[in-house]
């Protein structure tokens, strides 16, 4: 059987002589493979063609998609001797095999387009564009001049430069002839030769070989005046001028002239005898004709380059910050909503792993704790309110893992909770990890699917929970990521309001089984139990685990739809480089009328820009949750409490009542500010949260439609 390596080991003008066997190489498998060309073949008696499918969904040299390849026989080995014998073969007709796959087509590269996008997202590139950007913006007062110099050139462009007046003789020659020429640009050692000559009458500068460059048309400036000889070209830059502009610097003077003159081409051969029969005066006219032409067209392509230098450079920082957020945009699971989140996947894995256990537990500590008064503290580990509020969130933890299809199906319970509704639609966005370029990479390549790459990322439960002693009745959720890197806090005040609407038949039970809170226990110094709570025990009813369950679920839905992440990309990144591009950008403009101040102004009042956008970003760039994050949770919470077995129809008072008046996390410094940016910052985050009407019409109108969906499919 001929192995490759044998083909491998052939001369090159041997290997060119067999037409009918190709080397196709699988870019994701670099497997080289023998394939036949659908035009050719070799004869019957080399070969026996077995169509075998080589699909594999596996990873790495495995993967291929639908690679059929005949194989040559192996009863009948042919030494290559042999094989050069058959080369001669005779094509046969109504027979063609199928070709090997190619992933070289320019089709299979276009999915490649959004990897290397996302490959462009992340907060490090932000950061370089807008760094790049106030760079560019420091030189604004400096583009502002030369936009208005433009301007000035395209004006005179339109109404300084004169036509000479030619016979229509000439005219009909230029049309005829020259009309549609392009000047010859100088070389550089063109113009080092010309930096010492003299102009003649008409401003040219003759090069040794018999040439003539000529000036382009400029406008009037201090280095160029009026009143040269030549009618057609009033304005033009001399060798010595500019050496004497330039104090002698040959290589500058260059630089100009090769910027600046041009050479009239020759005349077309066929022309040549009409001009020399045309009389010196029209020959004359002719050549004024040409120099206006092609000076006034160069200078035309210098200003249109120009023009688009200068507008591409002050356009660039606009569009670089533009590309770094179009690069971060994706969509929230659930809805699809378009949201920005500006941090790379390796940013978001260092959150999460800097979250990740006990870590959780002392963020929190220190988020709450301000130099005016410390964190809450922690309820007692020994107290039942503990295993209730774990015990709820488990059950809402496994139904979190069925909603997000993260459990195989051998894992799942033998008997899922009993749900009074039916079970909720599947949803067109459906929870999953956020996306890597890696993880994209493997989904796009041929043979690839579309969570392949996604295994080792993790999403959802099990979540941390943290009971604070604080008579607000507050929980919200903090956190990113699987590896309990993600948690929940509930204020005791929160937990007493919800068992003190307990219903007469509530009984005092003795003391529930305390949960494994080692950890927890170990990590924080408890206070000191109050004899109440040792002593009562109360047995929590099903519609006190239901209030307790619609709030632990609504801020599981923050967790689940990566609010948090989204809410930190927009305080980190988005809110310092908006406010320091717009600083900037306002200082910029200023600038002319804060030059003449001197550099002590400027700098304090760069200092206090600086300052200000900073004391912004800090202070209130926390947008909070917004009114979409809001029904976003809603709408997840409600998915979750139908998994686990809750009436989400009874819950919508609870979503009302407790759930609506909920806020996100915030440092007690911030919620006792009453400055007028404070009571502002305040109205304006009671003004982003929906209101618990709006909400639970929301929730109602989704109820509506799992019930309409359940029928249409049962009529199916």
């Amino acid at each position: 059987m001929l192995s490759l390596s044998r083909l491998k080991r052939m001369p090159a003008s041997i290997t060119k002589t067999l037409p009918f066997i190709t080397t196709t190489t699988v870019s994701t498998s670099r497997i080289p493979t023998l394939s036949f060309s659908h035009l050719s073949r070799p004869p019957y008696s080399l070969y026996s063609p077995r169509f075998k499918s080589t699909i594999s969904h596996g990873k790495g040299k495995n993967k291929a998609r639908n690679h059929y390849a005949p194989s040559l026989s192996s009863s009948n080995p042919l030494s290559t001797l042999q094989l050069l014998n058959h080369a001669r073969y005779r094509i046969a007709e109504n027979h063609v095999l199928p070709r090997s796959f190619h992933a070289s087509a320019r089709r299979d590269a276009i999915p490649l387009i959004p990897v290397g996008i996302s490959v462009v997202k992340g907060a490090s590139v932000l950061t370089a564009a807008t760094a790049f950007s106030r760079i560019v913006i420091s030189f604004l007062p400096i583009g502002t001049i030369a936009a208005f110099k433009m301007i000035r050139l395209g004006r005179w462009i339109e109404s300084g430069v004169e036509c000479p007046t030619v016979s229509p003789q000439a005219e009909e020659f230029f049309k005829m002839w020259c009309e549609g020429e392009k000047s010859i640009k100088l070389k550089p050692e063109e113009a080092n030769a010309l930096v010492e000559s003299q102009p003649d009458n008409h401003g040219g500068l003759t090069l040794p070989d018999g040439r003539v460059a000529y000036s382009m048309p400029l406008p009037p400036s201090k280095f160029r005046h009026s009143s040269h000889q030549d009618p057609d070209i009033r304005f033009d830059v001399t060798p010595k001028m500019l050496m004497e502009h330039f104090r002698g610097n040959r290589r500058k003077v260059a630089f100009v002239i090769r910027r600046r003159y041009y050479i009239i081409p020759p005349l077309p051969s066929s022309a040549e005898a009409y001009y020399n029969s045309l009389e010196s005066k029209q020959q004359a006219e002719i050549d004024s004709l040409r120099r206006y032409w092609l000076g006034l067209k160069t200078f035309k392509d210098c200003f249109k380059w120009g023009r688009w230098f200068i507008a591409t450079v002050f356009l660039l920082p606009f569009l670089l910050i533009c590309g770094a957020y179009i690069a971060g945009l994706e969509r929230v699971p659930l809805t699809g909503r378009w949201r920005l989140i500006l941090l790379t996947p390796e940013e978001e894995d260092a959150i999460s792993t800097s979250l990740a256990g006990g870590n959780w537990y002392r963020s929190v500590i220190n988020l709450l704790t301000t130099p005016e008064r410390p964190a809450p503290p922690i309820l007692p580990t020994d107290d039942w309110r503990w295993a209730w509020a774990q015990s709820v969130l488990t059950r809402l933890e496994t139904a979190a893992l069925i909603e997000c299809q993260l459990i195989p199906p051998e894992q799942k319970p033998h008997k899922e909770y009993d749900s009074p509704l039916p079970l909720p639609p599947p949803i067109y966005h459906p929870f999953k990890p956020r996306p890597r370029a890696s993880s994209l990479l493997h989904s796009v390549l041929p043979g690839g699917e579309p969570n392949t790459g996604r295994e080792h990322l993790e999403v959802g439960p099990p979540y941390n929970i943290m009971l604070l002693q604080k008579d607000e009745q507050n929980a919200f959720s903090y956190g990113f990521g699987g590896k309990k890197a993600g948690g929940i806090v509930v204020y005791t005040g929160l937990l007493d309001e919800i068992l003190r609407h307990s219903s007469p038949a509530s009984q005092r039970t003795p003391q529930i089984e305390t949960p494994q809170l080692g950890f927890l226990s170990g990590l924080f110094s408890t206070s000191r139990t109050s004899n109440q709570d040792k002593q009562h025990h109360i047995q929590p009813t099903e519609e006190q685990n239901l209030h307790l369950a619609c709030i632990l679920a609504h801020e599981m839905g923050h967790l689940l739809l990566s609010h948090h992440l989204e809410t930190l990309s927009q305080q980190q990144v988005l809110w310092p480089s908006v406010l320091g591009f717009s600083m900037d950008l306002i200082r910029a403009f200023i600038w002319p009328l804060t030059v003449f101040l001197g550099p002590t102004v400027n700098d304090a009042l760069a200092n206090m820009g600086r300052t200000s956008s900073e004391e912004l970003a800090d202070k209130y760039g926390e947008i909070g949750f917004q009114w979409k994050h809001e029904y976003e949770a809603d709408l997840a919470g409600l998915r979750i409490l139908a998994r686990a077995g809750y009436d989400p129809r009874a819950a919508v008072s609870h979503f009302q009542s407790s759930v609506a008046g909920l806020h996100e996390i915030q440092p007690d410094d911030k919620a006792d500010n009453n400055t007028f940016t404070g009571a502002a910052f305040k109205l304006w985050t009671k003004a982003t949260h929906p209101s618990a009407e709006q909400r639970t019409d929301a929730i109602r109108k989704e109820i509506d439609r799992w019930q309409e969906e359940a029928k249409k499919t049962t009529q199916k």
